[in-house]
């Protein structure tokens, strides 16, 4: 079995409105006195992400960015979206075991009984 990769839906950085606005919270003076707090819209859905994680301009651009897609994959894909698909799996698994313990549970009762 080969697995599909599924791809997410493309950005194109012209529909994406992106401004630096001074962090606040943790992290001390630098966080208050830079401006590395990422706001990032995507103007065709309106979608909006806001990322703060570290201290790092750049790296915030990067994970606004990824979270952004994320929303996009959620928003078009839906049920088929990489984050539904992930939960659909977490939720058999979880079925899996629970039939699972069942059936053993069962299986002692009848051992139980027949003693």
């Amino acid at each position: 079995k080969q697995k599909q990769q599924q791809q997410l839906p493309k950005m194109d950085e012209l529909d994406l409105i992106e401004k630096f606005v001074r962090g606040s919270g943790s992290s001390g003076q630098k966080v208050n006195k830079t401006s590395n707090r990422v706001i990032l819209v995507h103007t065709p859905t309106q979608l909006r992400v806001e990322c703060q994680d570290t201290r790092s301009l750049q790296q915030n651009r990067k994970i606004a960015r990824k979270r952004l897609q994320q929303k996009l994959d959620e928003l078009i894909n839906g049920s088929f979206s990489k984050k539904a698909k992930a939960q659909q799996k977490i939720k058999k698994k979880k079925q899996k075991a629970r039939t699972k313990a069942k059936k053993t549970k069962q299986q002692q009762q009848q051992q139980d009984n027949n003693i």
